[in-house]
């Protein structure tokens, strides 16, 4: 297995990103941020690609959100440059890329990996798979956008839950809030992968390109 933080595959016109860094069960890091961008780059422009997976390796996690190990090694002007503005400019390209995106989560997603799942169109999750922003917890507030991404996709009701609580979703009341979109097997994924892909193989590339960022834009 290769020790770059982030993996990519391409099959035909979709392709995945995976994170892998399953030992610190895929914490976010700044080489992670930069590796993403780096792949991010070389896929919102490429016309032939409809579909992009992110998921992560094994089945436990998928990502726990920031590495806070990792930022004792930040001055705080680095914090905020390298760290804070850095995240969120390379999730909020994750968010507008032309491509239809799908978060595939393979296991737990906690704090900014909710966050970085949230950058994608559709999400879905296995069934055993758990959700919360434990940063309160912590004696922290969340980072990046997390609190307006959260608030924006499950409503002030769950989310004060969340946010403020630290409450626990599973994957099937993650679905009853709109956090995610299904719940699937893991035997299933594939199949409903290629479903999707099947599905935009009917629609116009340009067409969902311009509605994906006039909803982005409503949302907004």
């Amino acid at each position: 297995m290769s020790d770059q933080p982030v993996l990519f595959s391409r099959v035909a016109a979709s392709c995945r990103l995976t994170l892998n860094r399953e030992d610190k069960c895929h914490a976010i890091n700044e080489e992670m941020i930069e590796s993403l961008d780096h792949y991010l780059n070389e896929i919102e422009n490429d016309t032939t690609l409809r579909l992009v997976e992110l998921t992560a390796t094994g089945d436990k996690f998928f990502c726990a959100g920031g590495d806070i190990k990792s930022w004792s090694a930040y001055s705080p002007l680095d914090m905020g440059r390298k760290w804070i503005k850095r995240g969120n400019d390379v999730f909020n390209r994750l968010r507008n890329i032309p491509q239809l995106t799908v978060a595939n989560l393979n296991g737990h997603t906690i704090g900014g990996g909710i966050e970085l799942a949230l950058c994608c169109d559709i999400r879905i999750a296995r069934p055993g798979a758990k959700f919360s922003n434990p940063e309160v917890m912590l004696g922290m507030v969340p980072g990046w956008m997390g609190i307006e991404r959260v608030l924006n996709q499950v409503g002030p009701v769950v989310g004060r839950q969340m946010l403020m609580l630290g409450k626990r979703l599973t994957a099937q009341e993650a679905q009853a809030a709109n956090l995610i979109d299904e719940v699937v097997e893991k035997e299933q994924v594939e199949s409903w992968m290629a479903n999707q892909l099947a599905q935009l193989e009917k629609c116009g590339p340009v067409a969902l390109a311009h509605i994906k960022q006039l909803i982005l834009a409503l949302e907004n």
